[in-house]
């Protein structure tokens, strides 16, 4: 990992695609000063570590790297998920996944580890043979090696888009990328890429077979907006809604 602040700055004016002129305008700095900054030739104070940090879109973790390598005392808590303080995150997360019910719902990490899950989530995946599967993208790649999800190719490569996307965000992540590789590996997969897909469609809908009936689903994802913990911060619950009315019904009925 890079250790230097100068070294962490220029790495990730590289990663956001900033000149030193264009990232100087929106961290409201001279360039001149920029470029001591990433030569070693000026030390930042707090406030400007803060203020690049910001101004490049860090992610928590990242900033907390970069204070530290400039000599200052991270910004941002990274406490236990069961420390006191993150107890009303974790009510929150409880109780937006019982008000979901009778749709599936479930809260995942950056990983798309499965942090918890409603119990209409959990009905679902054991429907579809992916019961005490632990994360999402590991769901999605065993899911592409059977028939339940009926535009799987659709769905996998819609994921892997997102998941790429999130790398980008990251600044890269090893993990994340050791799972999106394996998904990309799936021999569903060998000759797909967006341009197979019909983008022109309001939603795109990931169908599953269940029990001879087709179900229509689509997601939306709530992220916590003033959360300052590492990793409570990345944090997203996905709540999956009925496309059609069959769906609908089928979920209500099943919740009965």
């Amino acid at each position: 990992m890079t250790t230097t602040f100068g070294d962490i700055l220029r790495e990730w004016r590289g990663l956001r695609r900033f000149s030193q002129l264009a990232l100087s305008l929106e961290a409201e700095m001279s360039a001149r000063h920029l470029s001591f900054l990433e030569s070693g030739r000026a030390s930042p104070s707090r406030a400007m570590v803060l203020r690049l940090a910001e101004a490049l879109q860090m992610p928590r973790a990242i900033a907390n790297h970069a204070l530290q390598a400039a000599g200052f005392a991270p910004a941002y808590p990274q406490l236990g998920a069961g420390a006191v303080d993150l107890a009303p995150i974790r009510t929150a997360i409880d109780v937006t996944l019982s008000n979901h019910e009778p749709f599936p719902a479930v809260a995942i990490d950056q990983h798309w580890d499965i942090l918890a899950a409603n119990s209409a989530a959990l009905t679902l995946f054991a429907a579809i043979g992916l019961a005490g599967q632990s994360n999402m993208i590991e769901a999605l790649t065993a899911a592409g090696d059977g028939e339940a999800i009926e535009n799987w190719e659709e769905t996998a490569l819609l994921a892997l888009q997102r998941t790429r996307a999130e790398m980008i965000a990251l600044g890269g992540d090893a993990r994340l990328k050791t799972l999106a590789d394996r998904l990309a590996a799936h021999p569903r997969l060998a000759d797909g890429d967006l341009s197979s897909i019909n983008l022109n469609q309001a939603v795109i809908p990931t169908r599953i077979r269940v029990d001879g009936s087709s179900l229509a689903m689509f997601s939306t994802i709530a992220q916590f907006g003033s959360v300052q913990d590492v990793s409570a911060s990345e944090i997203r619950i996905e709540m999956m809604f009925p496309l059609d009315d069959a769906t609908r019904r089928h979920f209500i009925a099943a919740g009965n």
